[in-house]
């Protein structure tokens, strides 16, 4: 029984000693979302993106736009980027390792479309059984 109870209370630790830090990625765009209209198709937007991870290395900021990354960091914990866009459609920033096809962290920027032809301005101005 002492043994189980031991095993219980040590497997929690064991896992959290066999995770490397290193994997802790995090990645925050700001803002996330753009709202177009038919008058406005496209947002002029200001990208604030800042990046922390759980160990030096070096990594590099991708986006859909471009092949190439947009900036990297070399034997860094953190990093920051301030990017101007004008946004059409949806898109992604990404970041890596040191291996450019494995993706550490992803965050997508969303374009809501709303249409002019709101509800309100299809609304009938007389009532329903008015013949005139």
């Amino acid at each position: 029984m002492r043994l189980l109870l031991t095993l219980a209370l040590l497997l929690p630790a064991l896992a959290l000693a066999e995770d490397p830090a290193g994997d802790d990625m995090r990645l925050t765009v700001k803002p996330v979302l753009c709202i177009t209209d038919n008058r406005n198709p496209s947002c002029d937007m200001s990208f604030l993106v800042v990046w922390q991870s759980g160990e030096t290395g070096y990594y590099c900021l991708f986006n859909d736009f471009t092949g190439a990354p947009v900036r990297c960091w070399s034997e860094e914990l953190t990093g920051r980027l301030s990017e101007d866009r004008i946004v059409r459609e949806n898109f992604s920033y990404w970041m890596t390792g040191s291996e450019p096809g494995n993706r550490l962290a992803e965050i997508t920027v969303e374009v809501l479309h709303m249409g002019t032809d709101d509800r309100r301005r299809r609304r009938r101005t007389r009532h329903v059984w008015d013949i005139n």
